[in-house]
Order: structure tokens, then sequence, then C-alpha cells
């Protein structure tokens, strides 16, 4: 994979960690509230999130990584049935795992899914 398609702020590439983690349990497409569960339960993993994660930077992190970057918006239905956006990996979410296991601030995180 080339450095280049994963996002370069630490947060961003936190949350998208947590999509490719949701992907990997076969949750996809994943919807924010999600993520943001995900992101919640890994904070002690990461040293990008010591303010805890709150739910417009979640937003804000998939909305920036949508169009070009390496997630697909995509009408889907939430567990109560309501049409919420849900965000779907371009990339193969073992290889994002792959990658940021190099990087300093998610990279615990990173390693724990590869066991």
């Amino acid at each position: 994979m080339n450095e280049k398609t994963l996002p370069e702020q630490p947060f961003q590439r936190f949350v998208l960690l947590a999509v490719a983690d949701l992907t990997l349990d076969g949750r996809e497409p994943v919807h924010s509230f999600d993520v943001r569960e995900r992101c919640t339960a890994r904070t002690a993993d990461v040293t990008c999130a010591e303010g805890g994660v709150e739910r417009t930077a979640v937003l804000r992190a998939l909305e920036s990584m949508t169009g070009d970057g390496p997630l697909t918006e995509v009408e889907a239905t939430s567990p109560v049935g309501k049409g919420r956006p849900g965000y779907e990996l371009e990339l193969d979410p073992a290889s994002i795992v792959d990658e940021l296991v190099k990087d300093g601030s998610v990279g615990a995180y990173a390693a724990s899914l590869r066991d």
C-alpha cells in the first residue's frame, strides 16, 4: 500500500483503523456511532485521543476521508431502521492494519488486530 493513501493526521488514522477493525469483524458498511464506540473502547491503545473521542470529531474525520480518500460514503440503514450515512473501505483492511502497525500514535492498536 502506498503510504500516501493513508490520512496524515493521527486522529484520522485512529478513525480509519477503527473502520478497518469493524470491517474485519464483518460490520461493513460502518456507521459513525459504531466507529465512535470502537474508538472510545480503544483510547488506551493510542496517543492521539487523550481528551476522549467526540462524536463531531469522528464525523469530521470520516467525512474528510471520503471522496478521494480511503472511504466511500454510502446510504445505509442503521440498526433502528433510520437511513444514515455508512462508510466502506476502498482499501483492504488487513493492509491498513499492516501499514499502521508502524505508526507511533496508533501502532499498538493496529498490532493488537494482527493477533
